[in-house]
């Protein structure tokens, strides 16, 4: 399979970080909660698909690009998968929303039942016409034509219930995963006679050329500081505050002892607070009870580092994050 590797969302790490750094008493933090939870379920539904995208029986010249952001005048438009195939392009918009799922097309919206609660979300089905038709746009002015292009909207939930408000046209593009593969080969055989005029790597190398990943900045969206987080390193047992004692981590609440519990910590202040750290910095995030003592943590991490003795900066985001 001909794919572009996903990358897992910095928005997941952020949230996931903010989940254990805020208190749980803070006004903001059952918005993250469910953010995060609403953002790990949608992750699970992009990578779920690619089960069923192993099972296709594809052309050589074929190629899938996951999570694919072009810029379209002052804005961006974004699509979980676009499939690039000889004779015609597939947008795939992914949802894994579980409940009793009512599409109301008219009103261009989805209509979520979930126990007691009620959600609202925009029409899958639009979102997926509308990148349709901005990436129809963006090939036209970069290759002066463009293949026929498809979207569908996929429910990847399996105990979700789908339902349409009214009849309309739209609802036959809101599919389950394995509706893809029929569906794939209902477009080989109407479109064979249109082959691209290039091809599919050439479309491809230039998709990815124009791709602009989107910056997230969890503190900034939620207008969160330095004040509102936890210091600390966290046991991984039961996630008490653990002291250092004679080189290493200790939980005075459940006795759990780590060398390097203090990795997540630092992974949680580069993708929240900075990618920089000093040693005074270190001491008191980490609660360390001597300067010394996080010097000595931030060498053996074997960090690259900036300035002099005294204003010395640890790199954490290239050497920490990326090694995780």
């Amino acid at each position: 399979m001909n794919t572009t590797p996903r990358t897992f969302p910095a928005k997941i790490r952020q949230l996931e970080a903010l989940e254990s750094r805020l208190p749980t008493a803070h006004k903001i933090f059952p918005t993250i909660v469910t953010e995060a939870k609403r953002a790990r379920a949608g992750w699970r539904g992009e990578i779920s698909m690619d089960y069923y995208y192993r099972q296709l029986d594809l052309p050589r010249q074929h190629y899938f690009v996951h999570q694919l952001r072009l810029p379209r005048n002052m804005d961006f438009f974004q699509m979980d998968t676009l499939l690039l195939t000889k004779y015609f392009f597939l947008i795939l918009e992914i949802k894994n929303l579980a409940g009793t799922l009512t599409f109301d097309h008219e009103h261009q919206q989805l209509l979520r039942t979930h126990g007691d609660q009620q959600e609202v979300f925009a029409d899958p089905v639009l979102q997926a016409e509308q990148q349709a038709a901005l990436l129809k746009t963006w090939l036209q002015a970069h290759f002066g034509s463009s293949p026929p292009i498809y979207a569908y909207a996929v429910m990847t939930n399996n105990n979700s219930i789908l339902k349409n408000a009214t009849p309309h046209a739209l609802h036959h593009q809101i599919i389950r995963p394995p509706a893809l593969r029929p569906i794939l080969q209902d477009l080989f055989v109407k479109e064979r006679c249109h082959a691209l005029e290039h091809e599919v790597n050439v479309y491809v190398k230039a998709l990815r050329k124009a791709h602009r990943p989107a910056r997230y900045c969890a503190m900034e969206k939620y207008e969160l500081s330095r004040v509102d987080l936890k210091n600390g390193v966290f046991c991984p047992g039961c996630s008490g505050v653990m002291k250092w004692r004679h080189g290493k981590w200790m939980c005075p609440r459940c006795g759990t002892l780590s060398r390097d519990a203090h990795h997540k910590a630092l992974h949680d202040y580069a993708l929240l607070i900075s990618p920089y750290i000093s040693t005074g910095e270190c001491q008191a995030y980490l609660q360390l009870p001597e300067i010394n003592t996080a010097q000595r943590i931030l060498k053996k991490l074997n960090l690259t580092h900036s300035g002099g003795t005294k204003a010395r900066k640890y790199h954490l985001r290239d050497d920490l994050i990326k090694a995780k």
